[in-house]
């Protein structure tokens, strides 16, 4: 017997040797620099450019950067894959969950100056981690710095978009769960709601919400009637409002205004009650360097998860 134990033991030994000689390999695939080390020098500083006048132009632009980014990663087993781009029937963009997404010709666009750059070089998956990176800093929220080496997938679903993507009604629960499997903590997760301080929703994404005796109504009883206002005299499917009252800046008024009943989506209002949630709420209200802090750092750890090394491939256009 005592035999038997040994030998499981040097078998144990011999397997946590083999994973901490592994890790560092894996984890090396997605690093800094990364295109430096393949002789293709300046692709973030072209990226940054390239986008740069889209935002200036376009001021919704950052906000559908940074959604696309979120977007791709929480779908598929490849996460950050670059399939949200591909096109045709029952592909990801077919997806209910992907109805809004829009402006994916400045990813299309970034793509066509980085292949005349450095050909088949550049992943989709990267330059959309890239892209929705830049927004946040374009739009006045932080720098962030992501490793780079995600490859793409060759296969994009939208059924795997629907069964991944949260809907406009979730819980707490459900969006804790949507960003458990990235390894984030609930502060990470709390912040990156945070997103939400960029852009608008669609009014069909709030109609239960605009009964009224339903139970996720704005505690606001102004803005609910704002919102009912707005979503009457629109069309549900094109009517836009507001995330919050700075739709264009990354900061942190979006967790000033679910602490005062003014959010817009069911998880929005639930957040700034739920026991778990509400004190990062409060926190993130009141100090917006801890807000940016965990932005910065849950962004990362979404980015992180993808096809790295003899996964997945380098695509010449994004859209097929």
């Amino acid at each position: 017997m005592m035999g038997i134990w040994t030998a499981f033991k040097t078998l144990a030994a011999a397997l946590l040797l083999v994973a901490m000689i592994l890790k560092p390999v894996v984890e090396a695939q997605l690093q800094y620099g990364y295109y430096e080390t393949l002789g293709c020098r300046g692709v973030e500083n072209l990226v940054r450019t390239s986008v740069g006048l889209s935002f200036l132009t376009d001021p919704t632009a950052s906000a559908a950067m940074l959604r696309l980014a979120f977007h791709d990663c929480q779908v598929g087993p490849g996460g950050c894959d670059g399939s949200i781009m591909v096109e045709g029937n029952g592909r990801e963009m077919d997806a209910g969950g992907n109805f809004g997404v829009k402006r994916l010709d400045i990813i299309n666009s970034v793509k066509a100056d980085l292949e005349r750059m450095c050909p088949m070089t550049v992943s989709c998956a990267d330059i959309i981690a890239m892209v929705g990176r830049d927004a946040v800093a374009f739009s006045g929220g932080p720098e962030i710095q992501i490793p780079l080496g995600r490859k793409d997938a060759d296969f994009s679903s939208a059924s795997e978009a629907d069964a991944k993507l949260p809907p406009s009604t979730s819980s707490v629960d459900t969006i804790l769960s949507v960003f458990a499997p990235f390894g984030m903590s609930l502060a990470e997760s709390v912040a990156s709601l945070g997103a939400h301080t960029l852009g608008g929703g669609h009014c069909k994404n709030i109609q239960d919400r605009l009964r009224f005796n339903s139970p996720t109504a704005p505690t606001s009883l102004l803005y609910r009637t704002q919102l009912r206002a707005a979503c009457v005299v629109n069309v549900f499917d094109i009517a836009i409002l507001n995330n919050d009252a700075s739709q264009f800046t990354f900061d942190n008024q979006y967790f000033k205004d679910i602490q005062n009943g003014r959010g817009l989506f069911t998880v929005d209002n639930l957040l700034s009650t739920d026991p778990r949630t509400a004190p990062i709420v409060s926190l993130y209200a009141t100090n917006e360097a801890a807000l940016f802090a965990a932005f910065q750092s849950a962004y990362v750890t979404l980015t992180s998860r993808a096809m790295t090394g003899t996964q997945g491939s380098v695509r010449s256009t994004c859209h097929l």
